[in-house]
C-alpha cells in the first residue's frame, strides 16, 4: 500500500501527517517552535532550525518506506532571502505580524498610488504584502543588498531543500504586493522593476503541481525515498480552507489559530480596500480573505503570563465567566493589527479591571461569543440619548488617540 505525508509549518508548531491515498490517517507528529521577537514590531524564525530542522524531525517519526508523495504548507506569506547553497542571508521575517516596513509601505504607496495597488493587486498595501518587506530588506542590507538572491516564504524554503527547486505558487505569490497582478495571475513585472530593480524572481506555479522529486541529500536526512514526488504546496489557511472543502464560489471556512482568517472562494477577482483578494488553490480560482494579526497567540501569552497553567485549567476558568467578562474590555492588538484596521501600530488594550476579575475574565475577554448574546437591552427612551452618546464616544476612541498612541509606540522603539 502506498501513502501520502502532508507537512505543515504553523505558528507555533510543525506537524506531518501519513495516510493512505483515500485520506486515512496512519500516523502524526509534531514539533512545537515559537516565533523570535526580537524587537517591538519584529516577528522572526530561523528558517534552518525551525523550518527545516523540523521538517526533518518529524518525518524521521513516519514511516516514509512507501510514500508515492510529500507535500508542504507553510505559515504566510513569510520572506528570507539565501545564498545559493540556500543558507538565510538573516532570520526570516513573518506575515503580517511583523510590522517593521511600514515605512516602505507608504513609501511604495505614494509611489505606485492607493488605488492604483487595489485595483490591481486586489488589496491595499499591509503589513501582511511581502513588497515592502523586501524592500526593507535593501535598506537594511545597504551595499550587501542581493536582487539576484533567491527568497522563499516558509513551505516554498522546504520545497527547495527537497528538491532544490525554486518556485513559488500563484497564491502565495498573489501576497507578494505590489508585485503580482490578480486579474493576470502573473508578476507585474514593471511595477517589481520600479520598485525593486533586478529583482529575481521564482517561477510560478499551482499548488497541486509537482514541482520536482526528493534529492540525495534530502532524502538522507529525511528517510524519504531519493524520487519522492513533491508538490508545491501553498501557505496553511489556504491548504486547511481547501482541505475542509472550501472550492466552490460562496464557500468560506472561519479559520480559528495563532491568527484569524476567513478565506472565501469568489466566483471572479473584486477589490474591496479592507479585505485581500488572492488567488486560490485550485488553477484559474480567486478568494477573499481577511485576517487579523492575533488570536490564539493572545492566549499563549495569557497563559505564559500567569503561570503557565494547562489549556484544561485555563478553558474551564473562563467557561465559568458570564458573556461580557462582567465589563473587562480587551483589545487583541498585540502585534497590530491587519483587516479591517490595517494598523500597524495599533497596540493591545485592556480596560475595565478590577479587583473581581481574575486570569478567567481576561481569558474571556478577547473570546467572547458575541453572536450568542446573554440578554437584549432594550433602553428606555428616556435614557436612549445616553446610550448613543456613550456609543458615538466608544466609536470615536480609538481615532481620536491614535496619534498618541502612535508617538507612545515610536517612542518604545
Amino acid at each position: 500500500m502506498s501513502f501520502v505525508i502532508g507537512v505543515d509549518i504553523g505558528t507555533g508548531s510543525t506537524k506531518a501527517v501519513l495516510s493512505t491515498l483515500d485520506g486515512e490517517v496512519v500516523a502524526v507528529a509534531r514539533r512545537d517552535h515559537a516565533p523570535s521577537l526580537p524587537q517591538p514590531g519584529w516577528a522572526e524564525m530561523d528558517p534552518e532550525r525551525d523550518w527545516w530542522g523540523d521538517v526533518v524531525e518529524v518525518l524521521a517519526e513516519l514511516d516514509t518506506t512507501d510514500v508515492a508523495a510529500i507535500c508542504v504548507s507553510g505559515l504566510g506569506p513569510c520572506v528570507v532571502q539565501t545564498d545559493d547553497d540556500l543558507r538565510p542571508r538573516r532570520p526570516a521575517i513573518l506575515y503580517g505580524v511583523d510590522t517593521r516596513s511600514t515605512r516602505e509601505i507608504a513609501e511604495i504607496t505614494e509611489q505606485l498610488g492607493a488605488d492604483a495597488i487595489l485595483e490591481r493587486c486586489g488589496k491595499d498595501l499591509s503589513s501582511q504584502a511581502i513588497g515592502p518587506k523586501l524592500a526593507w530588506l535593501r535598506r537594511a542590507a545597504g551595499d550587501a543588498w542581493r536582487p539576484q538572491d533567491r527568497w522563499f516564504s516558509a513551505h516554498t524554503y522546504v520545497v527547495a531543500r527537497l528538491t532544490g527547486e525554486w518556485m513559488l505558487d500563484h497564491h502565495t505569490a498573489s501576497q507578494c504586493d505590489p508585485f503580482y497582478d490578480i486579474r493576470r495571475q502573473d508578476w507585474a513585472a514593471d511595477w517589481v522593476e520600479a520598485v525593486l530593480p533586478g529583482l529575481a524572481l521564482p517561477r510560478l506555479v499551482w499548488p497541486s503541481e509537482q514541482v520536482g522529486v526528493v534529492r540525495r541529500a534530502a532524502a538522507e536526512q529525511t528517510g524519504l525515498s531519493e524520487g519522492t514526488p513533491v508538490v508545491a504546496g501553498t501557505v496553511d489557511a489556504w491548504a486547511e480552507a481547501f482541505s475542509v472543502g472550501v472550492r466552490r464560489p460562496g464557500d468560506l471556512m472561519l479559520m480559528y489559530g495563532s491568527t484569524m482568517f476567513f478565506v472565501q472562494v469568489l466566483p471572479a477577482p473584486t477589490s474591496v480596500r479592507g479585505l485581500w483578494t488572492t488567488s486560490g488553490v485550485e488553477r484559474g480560482s480567486h478568494t477573499l480573505a481577511a485576517g487579523m494579526a492575533t488570536s490564539g497567540t493572545v492566549t499563549t501569552w495569557l497563559q505564559d503570563l500567569t503561570g503557565g497553567a494547562p489549556f484544561e485549567t485555563l478553558l474551564a476558568e473562563a467557561a465559568a465567566v458570564p458573556a461580557g467578562s462582567e465589563g473587562l474590555v480587551l483589545l487583541p492588538y498585540f502585534s497590530g493589527e491587519r483587516t479591517p484596521i490595517y494598523d500597524p501600530l495599533a497596540r493591545g488594550v485592556i480596560a475595565g479591571l478590577t479587583l473581581r476579575h481574575g486570569r478567567g475574565h481576561l481569558l474571556r475577554a478577547p473570546d467572547t461569543d458575541w453572536t450568542r448574546p446573554d440578554h437584549v437591552v432594550a433602553p428606555d427612551p428616556a435614557t436612549a440619548p445616553t446610550y448613543a452618546s456613550l456609543l458615538q464616544t466608544f466609536t470615536e476612541l480609538y481615532p481620536a488617540t491614535r496619534a498618541q498612541v502612535h508617538r507612545l509606540a515610536r517612542s518604545a522603539l
